[in-house]
This record gives structure tokens, C-alpha cells and sequence, in this order.
């Protein structure tokens, strides 16, 4: 897969309307008005050629309600218009193991599964102590990650590693222990695809952390590290639940248009 000619696409499968100071930690400190946000939820389809990475999944809205999330086009159906066969994604990145980002995981059965040691440390252990009742995690879906690494496609990430050629991912824990950003380098320049480890970007900006975190201390090490690497090398930082996301870049041309954005 050579880098230069990787393409980056986010598909929006749900989406649901918040506040400010609902979702961003101790957000009255700032002294700055409250307003809503448009969060979507997304994956994101790294392409070269006729070959396929995906980076999270997504997860079945209509199976269980976690936040009031709304369907927009299901992972499957969204797979379909692109053109997608599950069966032939070579490699799936897993930002974290929450419910909204591995929920469809065990669609990609030949898929080798990217995911952070911690992260897997971290939520398998929870699940072996019978410790997940109330989290934003199931056994159904950490059922997936186990089944690809009973069948020796897991593959964990302790540093920052380039997992193909031009797709580097670099755990940052905060939100999650093992949360993993990724740097695609685009035929457009370099992505970041940050998604939990910033949602919004006024998370990016002022370096406000998410309300939901294992670490705030990470959590907050993350946004510094992401603004970081984006001076050092030009990338464009893209949020992870961001509806704005959508106004910044073209919608892809074809049936896909309405879910489909072309960032890179």
C-alpha cells in the first residue's frame, strides 16, 4: 500500500445533538455560554488501490440505545454504497474498545485488528473480573477482538508504530488506556483521525478534555501531543464526533454522498 496514493473518507452511521457542557469536563470553569453540538458518529475508510483499511466500525444503533443516538445509515448498509465487501478489508484500526467504535467489529472476519496493548489489558481484564457492568463496553464486543486473536489476527500496539506504509498510529491514553490516534498521509497531506482522544474542536483548540476519561491527566497529555504533531508536521486535525467535520470537506460523489466525506 504505498502512502502517496492513500485516500482518507469518514462515513457518518448516527448522530445526536448535545451540549457543551454536557460533554466537556468542568465546562462552567471556562466562563464561556453553553450552545449545542451536532455529534455524529463515524468510521473512516483508508483506501489505496483496490485495498482497504478501516479505522473503528461503528455499532448497531437500533440494538441497543446508550446515548439517544440516532441512525443515520447503519455500518452495513453504509459498507454497501461504498462499495465495501467486509470480507476483503485487509486491517481494521480500533481507536478504543467502546461500544460506538468496535460495535461492528465482527463484520470483518479476515480483517487483521489494530489495537492498543493497554487498551486490551485494560478491558479484558475488567471482562475476566466480571468488572463491566455500567461501562461503555460489552462482552459482545470484546467477543470480536478475542476471536481475532484466537485466530492470529490481533496485532497490539505499545509505541508509536506505522502499521502500513503511511498510516502510523500512536497510543495516547486519556479517554481511554489504550486509545490510539492515527496519522494518515494522505495524496492531500497528512490527517490526523483523532477520534476520542478529541471529539470536538473546541477540544482542539483550548485544549478542553472530554467529560468521560480514564486519566485527565492523559486526557489532557493527549490534546497537548496532538497540537504538537500537528506543527510538527502540517496535519490537519480531524475531531472524531465533529458534525462540523462535514462542512469543512466535499461529500464523496455517488450513492455514498449523503454519509461519505472526503478528507484526503
Amino acid at each position: 500500500m504505498p502512502a502517496s496514493g492513500l485516500s482518507v473518507i469518514q462515513v457518518q452511521y448516527g448522530e445526536r445533538v448535545t451540549r457543551k457542557s454536557a460533554v466537556l469536563h468542568d465546562y462552567q470553569r471556562y466562563g464561556q455560554p453553553d450552545g449545542d453540538l451536532q455529534m455524529d458518529y463515524n468510521f473512516w475508510v483508508i483506501r489505496s488501490g483496490d485495498r482497504t483499511i478501516l479505522l473503528d466500525t461503528g455499532y448497531d444503533i437500533s440494538a441497543r440505545d446508550w446515548l439517544g443516538e440516532i441512525s443515520v445509515v447503519p455500518t452495513p448498509e453504509g459498507l454497501k454504497l461504498l462499495g465495501i465487501d467486509p470480507a476483503a478489508v485487509e486491517a481494521v484500526i480500533t481507536s478504543h474498545f467502546h461500544y460506538d467504535h468496535i460495535g461492528y467489529l465482527g463484520l470483518f472476519t479476515n480483517a487483521q485488528v489494530i489495537s492498543g496493548q493497554a487498551e486490551y489489558d485494560y478491558w479484558f481484564g475488567k471482562w475476566r473480573a466480571g468488572d463491566l457492568e455500567g461501562e461503555f463496553t460489552i462482552p459482545e464486543h470484546l467477543e470480536a477482538v478475542r476471536r481475532a486473536e484466537d485466530e492470529g489476527r490481533l496485532r497490539l500496539i505499545s509505541a508509536e508504530t506505522e502499521v502500513y506504509p503511511g498510516i502510523t498510529v500512536y497510543p495516547v491514553g486519556g479517554h481511554c488506556p489504550g486509545e490510539l490516534l492515527t496519522m494518515v498521509r494522505s495524496a492531500s497531506g497528512p490527517k490526523i483521525l483523532a477520534a476520542d482522544a478529541a471529539h470536538f474542536y473546541e477540544q482542539i483548540e483550548n485544549e478542553w478534555p472530554f467529560f468521560a476519561f480514564t486519566s485527565l491527566s492523559e486526557m489532557r497529555a493527549a490534546l497537548s501531543f496532538i497540537n504538537k504533531l500537528a506543527a510538527d508536521t502540517g496535519a490537519e486535525v480531524i475531531p472524531g464526533h465533529d458534525g462540523r467535520v462535514r462542512d469543512k470537506h466535499p461529500a464523496l460523489d455517488g450513492p455514498a454522498s449523503r454519509i461519505a466525506t472526503v478528507l484526503g
